[in-house]
């Protein structure tokens, strides 16, 4: 996954739609305006979801962009458009899902991802991968091999979204070899996977906060997972607890978790009746001094 100036991903994108290979990939499922009327159903590329009941206007779509279905299309304008109708929040649907380069028909792409959205769990359950998010693409290249980035997206050259800063991103899945087929994840992917919600969730707190109050490491993903990880083994499942946990670690120190000041109070969320956040409440100012102090000669 690499970052993109936006004259480049122009320039690349004009190239790739005059030979009829580039495509506009939206979940119109909660934004009903950006559904097709029934006319451009036929011209789309509809992606049908083999675990949710949908009509056509609700479904995953491919849009091809070409001066033939659309003569006034200015690329320029619709990535200015489509930066401008960003969700605002994390915790927000993402109808627009990113651009597709492709060589193949949308028809053989659409088909393509409907049989990737189902997966199986460890526990032998079907489950909906919702990789075409862009908070949930954004996260998968460092979770998946490059191999099964690569089969999750098969026939697509090229996939670009906008990140949560509004950054032009880039995934080109297929580096010697394209694989294409079924996606199998091991557990500690499905894991990973589902703790991407919670990451994002952590994010938007982040964001929330006041500029001098956001930590330094505010868009690390990967410390973040790490962190969550930490606040479940110590028995913390509530979303506010680990969100909380997750900002503790960020703003005082990686593992401040295994200061004796916090494991005590981690050992009373067995015996207490009490959340993590409420315990935390109770160390006074001069603990979170100690910890940080801890923190400079560790």
């Amino acid at each position: 996954m690499s970052i993109i100036e936006e004259t480049a991903f122009i320039a690349e994108a004009e190239t790739a739609m005059a030979a009829g290979q580039l495509y506009r990939l939206v979940d119109p499922g909660a934004v009903p305006e950006r559904q097709l009327h029934a006319d451009a159903l036929g011209k789309a590329g509809l992606v049908k979801n083999p675990l949710l009941a949908q009509t056509s206007a609700q479904r995953l779509y491919l849009w091809p962009l070409t001066h033939d279905i659309t003569p006034e299309l200015d690329l320029e304008h619709e990535l200015a458009e489509e930066k401008a109708q960003r969700p605002e929040s994390l915790l927000e649907p993402a109808p627009f899902c990113g651009w597709i380069f492709t060589q193949q028909a949308r028809s053989t792409v659409a088909a393509y991802i409907s049989r990737q959205l189902a997966q199986t769990t460890p526990e032998g359950k079907r489950a909906l991968l919702r990789f075409y998010d862009p908070r949930v693409m954004s996260q998968l290249p460092r979770i998946l091999h490059p191999s099964q980035l690569s089969a999750l997206l098969g026939p697509i050259d090229r996939w670009v979204y906008l990140d949560r800063h509004g950054r032009l991103c880039c995934i080109e899945p297929h580096a010697d070899k394209r694989h294409l087929g079924r996606l199998r994840l091991t557990t500690d992917q499905w894991q990973a996977i589902r703790r991407i919600g919670q990451i994002n969730r952590c994010l938007q707190r982040c964001r929330s906060l006041p500029e001098q109050d956001r930590p330094a490491q505010v868009d690390d993903a990967e410390r973040i997972d790490d962190l969550i990880v930490a606040a479940q083994a110590h028995g913390l499942y509530e979303r506010a607890d680990v969100t909380a946990f997750v900002l503790h670690g960020l703003t005082i120190h990686a593992t401040f978790y295994e200061h004796p000041i916090m494991q005590r109070l981690l050992r009373n969320l067995a015996v207490e009746s009490l959340g993590y956040i409420e315990l935390t409440n109770r160390l006074a100012e001069r603990d979170w001094e100690t910890m940080a102090t801890m923190k400079e000669t560790s």
